[in-house]
């Protein structure tokens, strides 16, 4: 049953003499449930480090549900306390050698003509390394817009 003040609000007497009480009644509260939300995974620290993005999680996620182990957020060439060192996403060890795996952002990584730094590192660490890793894999956070989406991205591009 619902209470009188859920329905009804009751004003004081009008300052025109014989007005009387006004009732009004209150609007139902629009429910939302019927639109579908859905509901993303809660970003959380991956092997102690927060990630920096979703997308970021998502892989760590991804990487998980295909029992692939993984580093996340190795330092290479000095990381960022050496000149030219970089921090690599995810080092995936995958046979026969380590895969590196870089989440670009669209904005960050190649709006207005970005492009060519992540390119550079990647040459920079292929020459660094030479053969001693596999191709280097770029996911587009474009291409990954849900976790689903990231687990189809990472077993395609690790060839899982």
């Amino acid at each position: 049953m619902v209470a009188k003040k859920d329905v009804f609000q009751i004003k004081g007497r009008s300052t025109v003499r014989g007005a009387g009480n006004k009732v009004y009644v209150r609007p139902k509260p629009v429910s939302t449930s019927h639109i579908a939300k859905e509901k993303f995974p809660e970003k959380k620290p991956v092997q102690g480090i927060m990630p920096d993005s979703k997308e970021e999680y998502w892989c760590a996620l991804a990487l998980y549900r295909l029992k692939l182990d993984f580093v996340f957020q190795k330092h290479v060439m000095g990381g960022r306390t050496g000149r030219g060192g970089q921090v690599v996403d995810f080092w995936v060890f995958t046979a026969p050698h380590p895969t590196p795996v870089y989440i670009q952002g669209d904005y960050w990584h190649y709006a207005n003509g970005r492009g060519y730094q992540s390119k550079l590192n990647i040459a920079k660490l292929k020459s660094y390394y030479g053969t001693s890793i596999m191709e280097p894999v770029e996911i587009m956070t474009s291409t990954t817009p849900t976790p689903d989406a990231m687990y189809q991205v990472v077993r395609r591009e690790l060839r899982v």
